[in-house]
């Protein structure tokens, strides 16, 4: 999974700037940063997701219309 981009030092600077602590901004600042950028899915990602679901829809269907198939001989 990919990283987005998050500017910590300039979160950290402003969190300090409107009265909290460094060390406080700082660890807000990671918590935040934590939460935005873990577990982003990349294009790549996407690709190979779609790449897997499309095959599962072709045995899918494949498995439908042998069933299918199968239903049509025994009743016909």
């Amino acid at each position: 999974m990919a990283k987005a981009t998050f500017d910590t030092l300039a979160t950290a600077r402003k969190l300090a700037e409107s009265g909290l602590e460094a060390a406080q901004a700082e660890a807000v600042t990671e918590a935040i940063r934590a939460a935005v950028t873990e577990g982003v899915a990349t294009k790549s990602d996407l690709e190979t997701l779609r790449a897997d679901l499309t095959w599962r829809m072709v045995l899918v269907v494949g498995a439908l219309l042998a069933l299918a198939t199968a239903v049509d001989r025994l009743l016909g």
